[in-house]
């Protein structure tokens, strides 16, 4: 990955140009030839799916036609009315002129009973029903046409009658339109949170054409992928969205590390190296997990989730690419510029950045370390009493009855169920094949089995092919398809009714429907879930260990994040499968699509693994520090403000979905920014820093109340106690990026006190070790962080009696001679440590307490002033 980097860099105008060329030839390609995305929701395997390729392959088309509905209500006076019946007769000349209408059916003609297989006429006389036959398939409808279909019909609605419009294709038309102005605010929202946390315009915009460009080239890859294997046709919104937010995440968390390392003076070659090397290599790695993820499931074929693995692979791959090629070209481009005028000016100065002022993130991660116990406890608390709604979750799908009444479609719904019966907006059909000439004729028998089926209202033959030996067979239910009682007709027919019919018979019975539809997705998804979720867990908790090095590590994010996907899927059965909110939001409540929990489950996951992982890497970087908790605490308040930022942007773009007028998209927006809300602000934010204050090594129950600070300056009184004289000389030639890689390189710095390694032994009687630590505070003006981190260096330890000055500070090119001697009377300590920007290396000062040197005291420096000198080079 090194390489990779290193050589976009230098080429950093040809790897623009190739993601440049990439991206037009794509979108171009798969805008000519087209995309073939399959409708088949419940799975090529299903039942429901399998009826509507058999009733299709009795017609010459191959393929159930269109079939539209429109509904006109008098709203005074009955449809017979003269002046109801030349509106209705005006309606249908001007429909018949429509392109793409085959036929519209005169609802006062006896033709209209065939679609029906009941009079069109309500049983009050105030509503009939216009069936119109539509050239186009039911599965892929010609959209012109219907919208040309519901301006026709629509014009004719005044105050003498109500005419709304519904069918197959209205529906798909209907929820195809979106208001443009919440995605405006979503995308100026966006932008501003952007600002807020990176300040610069140039590092905005890095993260900005990065993530576009990964989205574009994973939609077009999509498209194309469309047409050579099975991808769903809800894969579009998926790649956008997932492409879009996981480049995102890993160019804002790469650029923020990056402006971080200039403020500390490196230059902006390596400065981007050095963020894809730490927090730019975990956003990768969890990208590459969920293509892993994705893949393993399309392999798996589960279903309903089948259809959107491989868009899910691919966004994920193209994300990875972006990241290592276009991200790296793109900041060795702009350089500096990714810091604003001030930072700069300063930089060039002074050669180290402005400190960065304490925000609410400082105070947060203190509090975090301060009450871990209590603030774990509560966000496992506030997750599981989230999760408990998600045990009443039912599984199947909304009808038009579940849209605002603001669409004509929902509109058209309640004039059939109040006129005629629910059940009448969603049929059934059992497709029956196995009819052989000579015969009985065994469809009568058939139709009248499924009549006396109970929740049957009428069953009618609507299709027969004697050449092709199968008829299709319409069923009414009384309950409208969204209800249980649909679902329990479904299970009625398939294990009684059907079984019964076809025992000796040889006739093969297939119900499908609407109803149908639904119960097959339900039963594949539920079957699907624990597989899913499995290789999720495992993906995650793999990478975990493999970037963390520690399994109890890696078992926390996975508990953390079942616990947060749980509560997602609490949410949302309290929102809309329980209605609790759903009138609120102006919908009625339903069983909730799996579709679109599989698209929840798996942007949900995309997007929180790299941002965990980067999280997570962070904090356990601070292990090898003295005061871990302190350490942990900068490292949250840092790394935790960026991957905030990604999670607000993304909750802002999903909130642009919930402000649709859809029930389909309020549900994906609600889900998706429950899902990224609690795992950033109670997982990421809250329960992960708490759990790692809890299990980081060497805790005790005074660390946890006095924190290392306590620790710390108790080792300096016991050491000053014992009479253990010490003097420092440095003589290290420190690189940012060397000695001070896990905390950042830093321009200023102070020694807060030296610990005496072999303390411990020198207690239990046992001989000294010759090494000593010095602790030191890494103060705010470099590194861009301005809670102070922690850095422990070990130095050897040179035993020696002299004179004044036999210790003089000496150089060496990586190390830090300490000497020290028992019984000094005043201990040396280091007050300063400044890095020199021009050549990356450090500066020593050392003085003395005062007083003189007896013997056995090391010297301190050249003169008596006990000041250092620089070290070499």
């Amino acid at each position: 990955m090194v390489l990779l980097v290193r050589w976009c860099q230098r080429y950093r105008w040809l790897v623009i140009a190739m993601w440049l060329t990439s991206l037009v030839a794509t979108l171009a390609l798969a805008l000519h030839v087209g995309a073939k995305y399959s409708l088949e929701l419940a799975g090529p395997d299903a039942e429901s799916e399998q009826a509507n390729k058999v009733a299709g392959a009795l017609l010459p088309s191959g393929s159930l036609p269109d079939l539209e509905t429109v509904v006109v209500r008098a709203r005074t006076g009955t449809v017979q009315s003269p002046t109801v019946r030349a509106r209705i007769a005006a309606m249908l000349s001007q429909i018949s002129t429509v392109p793409g209408v085959a036929a519209p059916f005169d609802p006062y003609s006896p033709a209209a009973e065939v679609p029906l297989g009941q009079s069109p006429l309500s049983a009050d006389g105030r509503t009939a029903i216009v069936s119109v036959l539509m050239k186009g398939k039911a599965i892929e409808p010609d959209h012109a046409a219907i919208n040309g279909l519901i301006d026709a019909a629509r014009a004719y609605d005044g105050p003498d009658i109500q005419v709304e419009v519904a069918g197959p294709g209205t529906t798909i038309v209907t929820q195809a339109g979106i208001s443009t102005w919440p995605i405006l605010l979503a995308v100026g929202v966006a932008l501003l949170v952007l600002a807020m946390t990176l300040r610069a315009p140039a590092a905005v915009a890095v993260c900005m054409v990065v993530a576009v460009a990964a989205a574009g080239v994973s939609l077009a890859l999509a498209m194309l992928l469309s047409r050579h294997a099975s991808v769903n046709s809800l894969a579009p919104l998926l790649t956008l969205v997932l492409a879009f937010g996981m480049t995102l995440g890993s160019g804002v968390v790469v650029v923020h590390r990056t402006q971080t390392e200039l403020r500390a003076g490196l230059d902006p070659p390596q400065a981007a190296r050095s963020a894809l090397r730490h927090p730019g290599r975990a956003t990768v790695v969890g990208s590459l997990g969920l293509a892993a993820v994705m893949l393993a499931t399309s392999a798996l074929r589960l279903s309903v989730l089948d259809g959107l693995a491989l868009a899910g692979f691919v966004s994920a791959m193209v994300s990875v690419l972006a990241v290592v090629t276009l991200v790296p070209a793109a900041l060795r481009l702009t350089g500096r510029g990714l810091l604003v005028w001030t930072e700069r000016t300063h930089l060039r100065q002074s050669g180290i950045g402005l400190p960065v002022r304490r925000g609410l993130h400082f105070w947060w991660a203190k509090a975090v370390a301060r009450y871990p116990q209590v603030l774990a406890g509560l966000a496992v608390l506030v997750l599981v009493v989230l999760a408990l709604p998600a045990a009443g979750l039912k599984l199947g799908g909304g009808d038009n009855g579940t849209d605002r009444t603001t669409t004509t479609t929902r509109r058209a719904y309640d004039v059939i169920s109040q006129e005629y019966y629910p059940g009448l907006n969603g049929p059934m059909l059992a497709v029956v094949t196995g009819l052989r000439a000579g015969q009985p004729d065994p469809i009568p028998g058939v139709i009248k089995a499924i009549e006396r089926t109970p929740g049957v209202r009428h069953a009618f033959p609507s299709l027969r092919n004697d050449k092709a030996g199968g008829a299709v067979i319409q069923v009414l239910p009384a309950d409208g398809p969204r209800a249980s009682g649909a679902t329990a007709l479904v299970h009625r027919l398939r294990e009684q009714t059907v079984p019964a019919l076809a025992a000796g018979s040889g006739l093969t019975i297939r119900i499908g429907g609407q109803a149908a539809i639904y119960d097959d997705m339900a039963s594949g998804f539920s079957h699907a879930v624990p597989a899913f979720l499995a290789l999720e867990l495992l993906v995650l908790g793999l990478t975990a260990v493999f970037a963390l090095r520690s399994v109890r590590h890696g078992l926390a994010v996975m508990a953390a994040s079942l616990l947060a996907l749980a509560a997602t899927l609490g949410v949302i059965t309290a929102v809309f499968t329980d209605g609790r909110f759903a009138t609120r939001l102006g919908i009625r409540s339903s069983p909730v699509e799996p579709f679109l929990l599989g698209i929840i489950l798996i942007v949900v996951f995309g997007l929180a693994i790299g941002m965990h992982l980067t999280m997570l890497s962070s904090l356990r970087s601070a292990s090898a520090a003295v005061d871990q908790r302190r350490a942990i605490s900068t490292r949250q308040a840092d790394v935790g403000h960026a991957t905030m930022t990604t999670s607000m942007v993304m909750v802002a773009v999903f909130s642009a979905l919930t402000a649709q007028d859809l029930r389909i998209m309020k549900l994906l927006g609600i889900g998706l920014s429950v899902g990224v809300v609690l795992d950033a602000l109670v997982v990421r934010v809250l329960l992960l820093p708490a759990l790692l204050h809890l299990i980081r090594p060497g805790r005790s129950s005074r660390q946890a109340g006095h924190g290392g600070r306590s620790n710390r300056m108790a080792g300096v009184r016991t050491a000053a106690a014992q009479g253990m004289g010490a003097a420092v000389g440095l003589g290290a030639s420190m690189t940012a990026g060397g000695a001070q890689a896990d905390n950042d390189a830093t321009a200023a710095a102070r020694t807060v006190g030296i610990r005496r390694r072999n303390g411990a032994a020198r207690r239990r009687g046992a001989p000294a070790r010759d090494s000593a630590r010095l602790v030191v505070h890494m103060g705010a003006r470099g590194d861009g962080v301005s809670a102070p981190a922690t850095s422990t260096m070990t130095m050897p330890v040179a035993r020696r009696t002299g004179s004044r000055g036999a210790g003089t500070a000496g150089t060496a090119p990586a190390s830090a001679g300490v000497a020290g001697g028992a019984g000094s009377a005043q201990p040396a300590r280091v007050v300063g440590l400044r890095r020199v920007p021009a050549s990356g290396l450090a500066t020593t000062e050392v003085t003395r307490r005062g007083g003189r040197n007896g013997p056995g005291a090391p010297g301190v420096g050249p003169s008596d002033s006990g000041r250092g000198r620089r070290s070499g080079r």
